[in-house]
């Protein structure tokens, strides 16, 4: 159930902004998104696409806490098909 809500949650938000081609989730003493990448490079200031991934991910820990452990470590990426 997590795993599916997680990638529900990762879903919505590339579908949310559309300039977003993937970050990585670090774990030092909380949560830290970094190496943001977006295409058009400029399309968005990373500091508004960085504070709407993390109000994303706050939103989905709170929902399922166990999503936390999911998220370390890991980075996720836009798919194209």
């Amino acid at each position: 159930m997590q795993q599916e809500r997680l990638e529900a949650s990762i879903s919505a938000l590339f579908r949310r902004c559309p300039a977003l081609c993937g970050f990585t989730v670090e774990h030092l003493s909380e949560l830290f998104v970094s190496e943001v990448t977006i295409h058009p490079s400029g399309a968005v200031p990373h500091r508004e696409l960085r504070g709407e991934i993390v109000a994303a991910l706050a939103a989905l820990i709170e929902e399922c806490p166990e999503a936390g452990e999911l998220l370390r470590e890991r980075t996720f990426a836009r798919v194209f098909h």
